[in-house]
């Protein structure tokens, strides 16, 4: 398939998933369907910046402001969400009293923002946006394919460069900010093009996935330590908190060790990425002594 098709079909795919999850949010904002609606909105996004040369840039650039707006507000429901999770055990009654009222302020705010949405009947005009564009030349002549082995490849190469400097012991948490920004949109641009890569593909993304979850947990421990500060602060939650994160940031380097931090690991990566082995790839004696990636392709 040419590149220019194959990305509005995409595009489209996402685009109606995020309609699903924004509905859901709409009718029950419990805690799964805000996580939902904040991966579907990373996802279409990730699709507009991947092939933004195949969308009317006025168009994609409304969609960004409006997604952002969504973004920050799920942001701030979830940000109570997991600060309520994490101070369980605690027994601070007081905080997660002051929780659950932030919580229901945000999920209004966040509410009335989605059912404007839907009342503009946003995702048809989108969808007719992305329909409308009219790509360069070279993109409605090029196979999606070709411009995934262009595409991924730079994009490993980030994410290796990035996640070596977020795993060293000294690591700043903007050079880890950056990483999971690097890691995203890495994911989520595989999974875009996973049906060139299948079923590798599977393998790599759960990899990196890994990685994901453990940055994201040290980021959770952050934020809701900066958020229970804000509401009055507490010493033995603060102090929880913090053996957390660096429980997680030890589980982090290591997991980046083993999965990738093998010598030749980018060069495999950005190989495998550029062309795709035609048969299958196993784990050797010596790869597994490294932590290569294991591949079944």
């Amino acid at each position: 398939m040419e590149t220019y098709p194959f990305a509005v079909a995409q595009a489209t795919r996402l685009l109606e998933r995020l309609a699903f999850q924004i509905n859901g949010a709409v009718h029950s904002p419990h805690t799964g369907a805000i996580h939902d609606l904040r991966v579907a909105i990373r996802r279409f996004s990730q699709a507009l910046s991947t092939c933004k040369a195949c969308f009317p840039r006025r168009a994609v650039r409304k969609m960004r402001r409006r997604l952002k707006l969504i973004m920050t507000l799920a942001g701030e429901v979830r940000d109570t969400d997991v600060a309520l999770q994490l101070i369980a055990a605690a027994g601070a009654s007081w905080l997660e009293a002051k929780l659950h009222a932030r919580r229901k302020t945000a999920a209004k705010s966040l509410l009335a923002s989605l059912k404007h949405f839907a009342a503009r009947k946003s995702v048809s005009k989108w969808r007719s946006a992305l329909e409308s564009g009219i790509p360069p030349r070279e993109l409605r002549q090029s196979k999606a394919e070709a411009f995934a082995h262009g595409e991924l490849p730079r994009l490993a190469a980030r994410f290796f460069r990035e996640g070596a400097r977020a795993a060293a012991p000294e690591a700043s948490a903007g050079e880890r900010h950056r990483f999971r920004l690097a890691a995203t949109k890495f994911r989520y641009t595989l999974e875009l093009f996973a049906e060139f890569y299948s079923p590798a593909a599977a393998h790599w993304t759960a990899q990196v996935k890994e990685l994901q979850s453990l940055l994201g947990a040290m980021n959770d421990c952050r934020a809701v330590r900066s958020l229970v500060d804000t509401l009055g602060g507490d010493p033995k939650i603060e102090a929880s908190l913090k053996k957390r994160q660096h429980r997680k940031s030890l589980e982090f380097r290591r997991a980046w060790t083993a999965r990738f931090g093998a010598a030749d690991a980018a060069k495999q990566w950005i190989e495998w990425l550029s062309h795709p082995p035609r048969k299958p790839i196993t784990r050797s004696s010596t790869s597994r002594a490294r932590g290569d990636i294991a591949l079944q392709a």
